[in-house]
C-alpha cells in the first residue's frame, strides 16, 4: 500500500455502510485518518458507525465516529468540528449519506420531497459549508460529492422517485459552481456518480438496463480515493461514472461540445491504474 493519504484528515458522511464505509476502509488503508459519520443503528439499537470506527482501528487505522444528520446546518458543523477537534484539520470531505422514498410527480408527498432534499442536497451543502471554511485557511482541501447517472436519464428503480434525481441533478450544479469557485484556494470539487449494489439499491442489473453485473460499493472507492489524492490536484469540476470495471468522465453540459470519456477493465480498478488513466482521459497528462 502506498499510504498516499498520510497525515490527511478525512470525512466521510453516511459511512456506517454501502459506498460510504467501502470510501472509509479504503482511505483509512492508504493512511488517512478518518470521521466515520451516520445516524444509522442496527437491530440491537447500537450505531453502525462504531462498528466501522472498530474495524479501522483493529486494522492499525485511525478512526472516530460522530452520529449526527447531514441534514441540518448544526449537523454539517458538527461533523467536520469531530475532525478537526480530534485531528486538528481537514483536508477531504466525501459527501455519502443519502436516502431514497419513492413518490412520483403525481403522488409524492411534501414531506418525503423535503427529506430527499434534506439528506442529498442540503446534506452536501451544511458539510461543504463548514469544510470549506476549514480548507480555504489550509489553502488545501479536496471535496467529493455523490450524484447520480439517474439525475439525468431513466433507471430502473431510482427513476420511480421523482425528488432522488432532482437532488442529485442539484449537486452537479452544486460541483460545477464550486469547483469553479474554490480553485483559487487550492480545492477541488468533484462528483463520483456510483454504480454498485447497496442497500439503498440492491437490483444487480447495470444502469440503463444492460446486461452487465452491478459490483459491489468496493468497486466504486478507488475512484473516491484518488480524488483524495495529491496527484488528483489538477483534477477539478469533473463527473465520473464509477462502478464495477467501468470508468466514464462525463462531458460537462454548456461547456465545449466533446465526447464522454469512456475506460473498462475486467476487475477491479486500482489507485494506481486510475492514477494514470484519469489524467490522460482528460487531458491533463
Amino acid at each position: 500500500m502506498t499510504q498516499r493519504l498520510t497525515g490527511k484528515s478525512a470525512v466521510v458522511s453516511g459511512s456506517g455502510d454501502g459506498i460510504g464505509r467501502a470510501v472509509a476502509l479504503a482511505m483509512a488503508a492508504e493512511g488517512a485518518k478518518v470521521v466515520i459519520n451516520d445516524i444509522g443503528k442496527d437491530t440491537g439499537g447500537n450505531h453502525i458507525a462504531d462498528k466501522v470506527v472498530e474495524e479501522i482501528n483493529k486494522a492499525g487505522g485511525t478512526a472516530v465516529a460522530n452520529y449526527d444528520s447531514v441534514a441540518t446546518m448544526a449537523g454539517g458543523q458538527n461533523i467536520i468540528k469531530t475532525a478537526v477537534n480530534n485531528f486538528s484539520r481537514i483536508d477531504i470531505l466525501v459527501n455519502c449519506a443519502g436516502n431514497y422514498l419513492l413518490g412520483t410527480i403525481e403522488d409524492m408527498k411534501e414531506e418525503s420531497w423535503d427529506s430527499v432534499m434534506a439528506v442529498h442536497l442540503k446534506g452536501h451543502f451544511s458539510c461543504i459549508q463548514a469544510a470549506v471554511k476549514e480548507m480555504i485557511k489550509q489553502k488545501y482541501g479536496r471535496i467529493i460529492n455523490i450524484s447520480s447517472a439517474g439525475a439525468f436519464m431513466f433507471v430502473p428503480g431510482v427513476s420511480r422517485s421523482i425528488a432522488y434525481p432532482a437532488a442529485k441533478a442539484g449537486i452537479m450544479g452544486l460541483t460545477a459552481a464550486l469547483s469553479a469557485n474554490l480553485k483559487q484556494h487550492g480545492i477541488t470539487v468533484n462528483a463520483v456518480l456510483p454504480d454498485a449494489v447497496t442497500k439503498l439499491f440492491p437490483a444487480s442489473t447495470a444502469m440503463g438496463g444492460g446486461k452487465k453485473m452491478r459490483k459491489g460499493p468496493e468497486y466504486v472507492a478507488p475512484t473516491i480515493v484518488y480524488l483524495a489524492t495529491e496527484e488528483a490536484r489538477n483534477i477539478t469540476g469533473q463527473y465520473i461514472l464509477a462502478g464495477g470495471g467501468e470508468l466514464c468522465i462525463y462531458n460537462r453540459p454548456f461547456q465545449i461540445p466533446g465526447p464522454h470519456m469512456f475506460a473498462h477493465k475486467m476487475g477491479q480498478w486500482t489507485v494506481d491504474e486510475l492514477s494514470q488513466i484519469i489524467p490522460q482521459m482528460i487531458g491533463e497528462d
